[in-house]
């Protein structure tokens, strides 16, 4: 609703459908109401963690379920490591093994280079 802002909206009352707000603009005591939240009750937290193998996040570190992981992290793809993967050849978007499991010539692709 702020006349020239071209961001995003993503912030409203409480309860309300649709953001009308961006993030710089938005009024004392609006929420995100766009964004995915933690499915337990009352918790406002990013979900990041479900069973192996499933994509959506459904629950935050402090209301997962046993045996749930963190999917939105990318696995280092060595066998049985639980690992984040940040380390792939140049030139490479996307990471597939963690530091402890990287092949000779491998970089961090995940930090950002200048």
């Amino acid at each position: 609703d702020q006349a020239g802002c071209s961001k995003r909206a993503s912030f409203n009352v409480e309860g309300e459908q649709g953001g009308r707000f961006c993030a710089q603009h938005k009024a004392q005591g609006m929420v995100d109401v766009k964004s995915k939240r933690c499915e337990h009750a009352g918790c406002r937290t990013k979900p990041s963690y479900n069973f192996e193998g499933e994509e959506r996040r459904w629950f935050c570190m402090k209301h997962k379920e046993q045996g749930m992981v963190n999917v939105r992290i990318r696995r280092c793809e060595h066998a049985g490591c639980e690992k984040g993967a940040c380390f792939n050849f140049e030139g490479e978007c996307r990471g597939i093994f963690c530091v402890q499991h990287k092949v000779e010539g491998m970089v961090d692709v995940n930090t950002n280079r200048f």
